[in-house]
């Protein structure tokens, strides 16, 4: 099988690089907002790590090798996150107000209470604590699911999981600048709200009064739900084998479920994250056609 063309994944990485530099240069320029930094201090000796070591595989294995070729997508992976994570670092100096208060004055008008909800959640505490686990499982989906896959060397799979990530937050990120949202919990006063929840509300207010942030806690994008978009890549990541497929799928559907019933997004975050998704996917099928038709059509 071809692989995707790296023209496709390198352009929609460079579009995303040059949106977060563009954002960062108007807030430098002209805003000038504190904000905090989502890439980790270890990043460079990470880095460093990996170049090492795959220097090293050359050395012992060859270019060719299998651990070489591990390693190398390994370093392909960790470029993409720290590529994501430098636009995380942009767009947080978003100069535009919130929208929360629409988004909830629209559900309200389709008789859907948050709180309500909420409270709901919370008085059934075995089904709040179960979501609560399936919600925090996306941090270890991200780090090991990619692992395994390189692992297993299925390195198509990987390419195709790099364009969707970039290709998404491409949208959902410049979504998020011209018409942010702090959550749930930023916009309905009620004590049934983790402080994470309200963190992410708390960090777009004092970067906004020129106040360096004084958590990491919470999120940042309520609209769309990058939750449910890389929860979904992950599993889609894992299609190749059913049995892993099928568990995670129970534990995705849970963890879909938990945005909206934990009051960490709106109903409506999951409708863009969903539109956002399928956006992703038929770029790739986009990106996909002329390497079909050079197979089909090659004498």
């Amino acid at each position: 099988m071809r692989t995707l063309k790296t023209t496709c994944i390198i352009s929609s990485g460079a579009g995303l690089c040059g949106f977060a530099i563009i954002v960062m240069a108007i807030n430098y320029f002209f805003y000038q907002y504190p904000g905090n930094n989502y890439i980790p201090p270890i990043f460079l000796t990470i880095a460093l790590f990996l170049l090492l070591t795959y220097s090293g595989a050359i050395l012992q294995y060859g270019r060719s090798g299998n651990l070489t070729l591990m390693i190398k997508e390994a370093i392909y992976y960790y470029t993409v996150v720290m590529i994501l994570l430098f636009a995380c670092n942009a767009i947080q100096y978003t100069p535009f107000p919130p929208i929360d208060k629409y988004i909830l004055k629209f559900e309200s008008s389709l008789y859907i209470n948050m709180e309500g909800i909420v409270r709901w959640t919370r008085e059934h505490p075995n089904i709040n604590t179960l979501l609560m686990y399936s919600y925090r499982t996306l941090d270890y989906q991200l780090n090991f699911i990619p692992i395994l896959v390189i692992a297993a060397k299925r390195f198509q799979l990987m390419r195709e999981y790099y364009f969707l990530l970039f290709s998404s937050a491409l949208i959902g990120y410049t979504f998020y600048y011209f018409f942010p949202t702090t959550a749930p919990a930023s916009v309905i006063d009620s004590p049934l709200f983790f402080e994470a929840q309200r963190a992410t509300g708390l960090k777009f207010q004092q970067i906004h009064s020129y106040i360096q942030p004084t958590t990491l806690e919470g999120g940042m994008i309520a609209t769309p739900s990058f939750h449910a978009i890389w929860a979904w890549f992950c599993l889609y990541l894992l299609r190749p084998w059913p049995i892993a497929f099928g568990i995670l799928l129970i534990v995705n559907l849970l963890l879909f479920t938990s945005c909206i019933l934990l009051g960490w997004h709106y109903p409506i975050d999951l409708v863009a994250s969903v539109i956002i998704v399928l956006i992703a996917h038929k770029l790739y099928a986009i990106c996909q056609r002329p390497l079909y038709k050079k197979s089909i059509y090659k004498p």
